[in-house]
């Protein structure tokens, strides 16, 4: 099952999104203290402006109708906040609302102490006025009790009963919410949302200048994975980054100096060698016709190693000079149709491969696109068989695909196939395996072009090998 992939400014916020709800549950498990300490620290905020507000409301409601519809009114509102109200006499003895079992902590604030001047000694004649704004609060209280445990809270209000008692509005709630009138959570999580939103902007871009300069290292390594090892990447930071950049960057123009070298020690190796072969063929050809017929059978074997070698080595200085046809070769007007038959002609005579392609014209490198299409083209006829090639070109670019209905090649070197001197099958004899170094050939001609060849496997059997470069060559 492949793994979820993340961008690195996506973990950091997630990180940072980690750390707020760690904070968070810190801050919860501390409210939850506080609450089992007492609640009254509450009133002091929005919360006791709430159960304020909602006791002028019911005595200002109350007032205008009759006590026999009170009950009515206590039940919507119970069914609008979504707690429980009831209405409690000085005593502590409920009067009206659904039936309420205060608990024992409860009840010692249920009792009116306000001085008798300040408690109404008869019901008004007239709805109760809404009180002003700097008028002082009245008594309220607010707790976590009983068992289990609910949240009170409750208030005195400017109403009295017909029998003359004063009345309190307790509400009950089993959260702490109380369906916004305790607790109202809904901006706190309106602010944790501001929060990452205004860390997200403020660190965009410090984290945008990091992933970034890591986005450009990744594409640079790529390039340089794929052998283009004159790539660099410019320095622009003073950290840690900056100097893994120049690390990168020295590591690019060690490895592009040793391939040099390399390369250039195989071709002097190989340069080296064709005369001493052609001195061995001509000295060959000279024992041939003096020698025995009995030594005729050795003489042949030791002909086609000789000439297995010359083709080896020509190869080889083919490799040496592939990287170089950029350099030696300028683009020119090409027909596309007539190319792929050229090379059809020549490489498969009488194979019958089947060419479906339109009229395609390029300005492009000749001979780098008929030496490495050739090189497809006769592998696939050395491993498979029914062998189709189809081309199209779209906008502004030509697609080839050789497909084969052959063996195929094992998933894991498919990305291996273009490098020199590399064989899928280890147990190939040099008559069926080749040297390694037709589709390395292949790879530099197609780059010299400016495009780009890969292999896939087919779904039925056999190997597609996919060419991709501009329709003109810069």
């Amino acid at each position: 099952m492949s793994r979820l992939k993340l961008p690195l400014y996506g973990k950091i916020l997630s990180w940072f999104a980690l750390n707020l709800a760690v904070l968070a549950l810190l801050f919860f498990f501390f409210l939850k203290a506080q609450f089992r300490l007492g609640l009254d620290w509450m009133l002091s905020g929005e919360p006791g402006d709430r159960i304020a507000a909602i006791g002028d409301t019911v005595s200002e409601e109350f007032s205008r109708v009759p006590e026999s519809e009170w009950p009515a009114r206590l039940t919507d509102y119970d069914q609008k906040h979504g707690v429980t109200f009831g209405l409690f006499n000085s005593r502590g003895e409920q009067v009206f609302g659904q039936s309420i079992t205060p608990p024992p902590e409860v009840m010692p604030r249920l009792i009116d102490r306000r001085p008798p001047g300040e408690q109404q000694p008869r019901r008004p004649q007239r709805p109760v006025s809404k009180r002003p704004a700097d008028a002082p609060p009245k008594p309220r209280f607010m707790m976590r009790a009983g068992d289990p445990a609910r949240y009170w809270a409750g208030v005195h209000l400017d109403l009295v009963t017909q029998d003359g008692s004063s009345l309190s509005l307790v509400m009950v709630s089993d959260t702490i919410s109380g369906g916004g009138l305790f607790f109202d959570l809904w901006p706190w999580l309106g602010l944790a949302g501001a929060a990452l939103v205004v860390s997200a902007l403020l660190w965009m871009p410090f984290v945008r200048g990091i992933t970034g300069f890591i986005g450009t290292l990744n594409t640079a390594a790529g390039r340089i994975a794929h052998g283009k090892f004159n790539e660099r990447i410019e320095k622009g930071r003073s950290d840690e980054l900056g100097e893994l950049s120049t690390s990168v960057n020295a590591m690019a123009a060690q490895l592009g100096d040793y391939m040099r070298e390399q390369k250039r020690i195989t071709a002097d190796v190989a340069h080296e060698l064709c005369s001493p072969i052609a001195r061995m063929q001509m000295a060959l050809g000279v024992v041939e016709q003096r020698g025995t017929p009995e030594q005729a059978n050795y003489l042949q074997k030791l002909d086609r190693e000789l000439q297995h070698m010359a083709k080896l080595v020509e190869e080889v200085l083919a490799f040496s000079k592939a990287e170089t046809i950029p350099d030696r070769e300028r683009p020119e007007a090409i027909d596309l149709r007539e190319l792929l038959q050229n090379i059809l002609a020549r490489e498969a005579p009488e194979n019958g491969l089947k060419l479906e392609i339109g009229d395609i014209q390029l300005h492009s490198l000749r001979n780098a696109l008929d030496r490495g299409i050739g090189n497809i083209v006769r592998n696939a006829i050395r491993y498979a068989k029914d062998i189709e090639i189809t081309g199209k070109a779209e906008n502004r670019r030509v697609l080839i695909q050789i497909a084969d209905r052959g063996p195929g090649v094992p998933e894991e070197t498919l990305t291996r196939l273009f490098e020199p001197f590399y064989r899928p099958e280890a147990a190939r004899g040099r008559t069926t395996g080749g040297s390694g170094l037709g589709l390395a050939i292949t790879k530099c001609c197609i780059e010299a072009c400016g495009g780009t060849v890969t292999a896939r496997n087919r779904e039925s059997g056999g190997l597609v090998v996919t060419v991709d470069f501009p329709t003109d060559c810069r």
